[in-house]
């Protein structure tokens, strides 16, 4: 699944993903929809996602799950790095 993910405009650690070329404008959003994700910047567009192939941040199979019950998925990404003196 190829999939557009769109970055909170006013928190950055929330994430909206949607397949690709999907109008997000268009989506049919439950009224307990998080408010954060009203307002969005594109963050990475026709993303493969593979669950053969791990990435960083991104819970592939929880994102295609919601995407095929939702049409969209939500999801978070922060990456710690601690460096020690």
């Amino acid at each position: 699944m190829n999939i557009d993910i769109y970055q909170s405009a006013c928190c950055g650690d929330k994430y909206l993903s949607v397949k690709s070329g999907t109008d997000i404008e268009n989506l049919k959003l439950p009224n307990d929809f998080d408010e954060d994700l009203l307002i969005l910047s594109p963050f990475k567009s026709t993303l493969k996602l593979d669950i053969n192939k791990p990435r960083v941040s991104l819970d592939q199979c929880d994102v295609i799950t919601q995407i095929n019950e939702k049409g969209f998925a939500t999801h978070g990404a922060t990456l710690k790095i601690k460096i020690k003196k």
